[in-house]
């Protein structure tokens, strides 16, 4: 009997609910209206990076002649940092690449300049 009573209870609160979504029907808008607006954005106000001011760098060429005369020289500063004439030259093509890469950058933001001002 209880199992009845539920399923009485329930059948009666979804026919309840579903009246009371189709008693108040929502009216459509009468007609849509569509307006474009355009909105130009502010100019970014970015300057220009600083002029790089690079430190000059000593490089001292070791080789088996010269060895105990450059120690000498070095007297306190007995660091060395050593590459191989391979290594130097990777690092010489490595900063190539970085300057063609940082051209490149510079002329996608001429063409983003250019097509702000237009």
């Amino acid at each position: 009997m209880a199992k009845h009573l539920i399923v009485n209870v329930l059948g009666f609160m979804m026919i309840l609910s579903l009246a009371a979504c189709s008693s108040n029907p929502v009216q459509p808008p009468a007609k849509i209206i569509t307006e474009t607006e355009y909105v130009t954005p502010p100019q970014p106000i970015v300057s220009q990076p600083d002029q790089l001011a690079l430190r000059d760098v000593d490089f001292i060429i070791v080789t088996a002649d010269n060895f105990e005369e450059v120690m000498a020289d070095l007297r306190d500063d007995k660091v060395l940092f050593a590459l191989t004439a391979k290594g130097y030259e990777d690092i010489a093509l490595n900063l190539a690449d970085i300057q063609a890469y940082i051209k490149q950058q510079k002329q996608v933001i001429i063409l983003y300049e250019r097509a702000w001002e237009e």
